[in-house]
């Protein structure tokens, strides 16, 4: 397939009339493919966008391109880029990644559909940034680590430590659940929302600990410091790396639109 479409980035208000093009905020700016960046505007809001090949981003190229990690990674990254750039200069709203138009256009449309929608959602994240906290079941090696010798033991013996073993892990993990739900429900009294994500595999969290919680929080900042401490607070007596704080990022768990 041949031919351009344009790619979506992240919803804001215009920082000037004629947007970002007027701030300069998108001049030197590149997105996905390296493609330059600039800025449309309807009603009151703007949206970064760029233009790219349906090559690529047509709708069965991107079915298969979306499967290929290395091609997902690289995207993700340049759409995150763009993203972060616009929520240093204003309030935003990012999109799901791959999100496309026809052209400038019909962005403009869809961006005009989402006025009053999207402008109650930069009200709600002025002033705002999301956290991310993630909780791993980090802990010293258990006292049952060692393997069972049945040649040294028989019969009832052998079941009772088998069961006591058992008994002593099923309590671990309910505990370690209990630690996660009230460090949620901590960090969640310091925060505007709170949003659970389900917890990464560890092939894609890169730990060897089961996570726990994989928690967002939309945190006001002049909070941001109040928060940080008790995050800090929380993990002073766990294991190291058993809770970590990541952030700030752009609100991409709570800026939620109908997207276009």
């Amino acid at each position: 397939m041949t031919g351009s479409a344009t790619y979506l980035y992240a919803i804001t208000r215009p920082l000037f009339d004629d947007g970002f093009a007027a701030s300069g905020a998108s001049a030197g700016l590149h997105g996905v493919s390296g493609a330059p960046v600039r800025s449309i505007a309807a009603g009151g809001l703007a949206c970064l966008v760029s233009s790219v090949d349906l090559d690529e981003f047509g709708e069965d190229a991107l079915r298969v391109n979306l499967e290929d990690l290395a091609w997902l990674e690289r995207t993700a990254r340049q759409h995150d880029e763009v993203v972060r750039a616009a929520a240093r200069l204003t309030t935003t709203i990012p999109l799901r990644l791959a999100t496309i138009c026809a052209d400038d256009a019909a962005a403009a449309r869809r961006l005009a559909e989402l006025d009053g929608q999207a402008a109650s959602v930069l009200d709600d994240l002025d002033g705002r940034d999301e956290w991310g906290v993630k909780v791993f079941a980090v802990e010293e090696p258990p006292d049952d680590a060692a393997p069972i010798e049945p040649a040294r033991t028989t019969g009832a013996a052998y079941l009772q430590r088998r069961r006591s073993q058992l008994e002593r892990r099923t309590a671990r993990t309910e505990r370690a659940g209990q630690f996660a739900d009230a460090v949620y429900r901590q960090l969640e009294d310091c925060a505007a929302r709170g949003y659970r994500h389900r917890p990464q595999d560890q092939r894609l969290s890169g730990v060897a600990a089961p996570m726990l919680l994989n928690a967002a929080f939309l945190v006001d900042r002049q909070r941001a410091e109040e928060f940080r401490h008790m995050v800090g607070a929380l993990a002073a007596d766990r294991p190291p790396d058993a809770i970590v704080l990541t952030g700030p990022w752009p609100p991409y768990s709570f800026a939620s639109v109908q997207q276009p």
